[in-house]
């Protein structure tokens, strides 16, 4: 009993000690090297879906696939001018690395869901606040009986959403 009592005391001497993994100091400026350096440039991106609501338009843009298979996604505001050309606003791109299996059912405008980060964000220990949740959902199943109440009432109702606001996403043209 006595060694016991000792070996758990000596554990929770040792437990109590142990250096924390601290974030590193560079933490967040590790974090944002891994995306471009210009933030807003998806120049080079290929346009896969135009989203718009009542609250704000956007672009859902993939750009260059790394060596770990993953590939950046990029939602970019748009706006329209007087003669409804859309034009991009070169600010506040919300991006995320995608992987395989999420850029596959990004492409197919299948269900998908992410937290897209801002240019300053930087995810400590999960803190996401500043962030937004980025879900979408394009597939437009038959409702169960279309002579019943209403598709609304036949399924689960599907859309896609930027933080907030539902948004309808088409594909690009």
């Amino acid at each position: 009993m006595r060694d016991r009592r000792a070996f758990l005391a000596v554990a929770l001497v040792v437990a109590t000690t142990a250096p924390a993994r601290a974030f590193s100091a560079d933490g967040c400026e590790q974090q944002r090297k891994q995306y471009p350096a210009n933030w807003n440039d998806t120049s080079a991106e290929k346009t896969l879906f135009t989203c718009e609501s009542q609250q704000g338009r956007f672009y859902v843009k993939i750009g260059a696939t790394d060596e770990a298979g993953r590939t950046l996604m990029s939602l970019v505001p748009f706006s329209r001018t007087n003669a409804g050309v859309k034009v991009e606003t070169g600010l506040d791109v919300l991006r995320i690395w995608l992987d395989k299996e999420q850029t596959r059912r990004l492409r197919g405008g299948k269900y998908l869901a992410t937290v897209v980060r801002k240019e300053n964000s930087c995810w400590i220990r999960g803190n996401i606040d500043e962030d937004v949740v980025f879900l979408m959902d394009n597939a437009h199943p038959r409702e169960d009986d279309p002579g019943a109440a209403g598709s609304f009432y036949n399924k689960a109702p599907r859309f896609t959403v930027l933080g907030n606001g539902s948004v309808n996403c088409e594909p690009f043209k």
